[in-house]
């Protein structure tokens, strides 16, 4: 019996809990609201990249996105990240491209390889880290802070909340509240939200859109539309390299076996579907932020086929090319884009330009 089915048939008892979790969330969202001293402003425009609900909503490439509009901005951005999966003694660890994802988790080693301009800080205490980061930071330098992860991470006040939303967001998972269900905190937190992104594609979001009326019009915030699109596959060590030197596209192989280990593995599947027009010969899904062995590399060697993964896969295989190396993997690119909208007055980039630019001249 998969989760969901367990808490349909144990909504009986589920339920109050689930409402009694939810006021215990309220309460702690209305104690940090009553008494600043709780939470800590940082000395730069910060904004919360976050979800209502656990499970991939797509944090990570947003947050990559952001890191890329900072720098072609000329920001100097830092991500405050918890770090999930990570072990380091050093806290808050700033995470570099030496780092092991047995230190820091495997979505920050994953934008310090994408973003080496960039200042990643692993530390589930990310009061700490701002703390940190700004002791370090160089005098009079203009700084804009990424707090990942950060709808409930009240710990930090933000000038900019944006909450993410998926598609079961709006239908069959609206305000169920663990464990009755996958959110972390109950509608009425959603009024934190100053945008909403729903990751849909353009077809999907049209689909959406008498449930994003019914279910967010109320709150009177923006309603933006994304999705990740696939554009080539990179072999793992150029990929590796893409920090020092552009990386080298591959080839699309005639045949292919795909593994993933991230939190909408159907999307990954998908869009290894559409870039190289055929499904994989073997799927292996594995749970989010799994730590990949030698013996699953090494038996995946033996399938004989490419591996195509994803970014956040393949900083768990760098050992690779010493465990198996005859074992060929591509790195599944893809890229973020935005959709359709709804309440909203301007695309989603322009409107956060204005955001801070109104920011910069207050």
């Amino acid at each position: 019996m998969n989760h969901r089915k367990a808490q349909q048939v144990l909504s009986f008892i589920l339920t109050p809990l689930s409402k009694g979790y939810a006021t215990l969330m309220r309460r702690r969202a209305a104690a940090y609201g009553r008494d600043p001293a709780k939470s800590s402003r940082p000395k730069g425009f910060c904004i919360s990249v976050g979800n209502i609900a656990w499970g991939g909503s797509g944090k990570t490439p947003l947050v990559s996105w952001l890191l890329d509009w900072a720098k072609a901005s000329g920001r100097k951005a830092t991500v405050l990240t918890r770090g999930y999966g990570g072990k380091s003694a050093r806290r808050p660890l700033p995470v570099t491209r030496e780092c092991r994802p047995s230190e820091s988790g495997d979505e920050p080693l994953l934008l310090a390889l994408s973003h080496p301009e960039a200042q990643i800080l692993a530390d589930p205490l990310r009061r700490r880290a701002l703390a940190w980061a700004e002791e370090h930071s160089s005098p009079g330098s203009a700084s804009l802070y990424l707090l990942d992860d950060g709808m409930q991470h009240l710990a930090i006040r933000r000038d900019l909340n944006l909450v993410l939303l998926r598609a079961a967001d709006l239908g069959a998972d609206w305000n169920r509240v663990i464990p009755a269900g996958p959110w972390r905190e109950g509608a009425e937190a959603l009024a934190r939200a100053d945008a909403f992104l729903l990751r849909a594609s353009p077809a999907g979001f049209a689909a959406l859109e008498a449930g994003v009326r019914t279910r967010l019009e109320r709150f009177g915030k923006p309603v933006f539309c994304f999705d990740l699109h696939p554009q080539g596959l990179i072999p793992l060590s150029s990929w590796l390299a893409a920090a020092a030197q552009p990386p080298l596209a591959a080839s699309l192989p005639p045949a292919y076996n795909l593994c993933t280990a991230v939190g909408t593995p159907a999307s990954v599947i998908a869009g290894a579907r559409q870039l190289l027009g055929k499904a994989a010969e073997r799927e292996l899904i594995f749970p989010d932020h799994y730590a990949y062995r030698p013996k699953d590399l090494k038996s995946l060697e033996q399938a004989a086929l490419p591996l195509v993964v994803t970014g956040k896969d393949a900083v768990k295989m760098l050992d690779a090319q010493k465990i198996a190396p005859e074992l060929e993997i591509l790195v599944l690119q893809s890229g973020l884009e935005f959709g359709p909208r709804l309440f909203a007055y301007k695309m989603f980039p322009d409107w956060l330009d204005d955001k801070i630019a109104g920011y910069t001249a207050g």
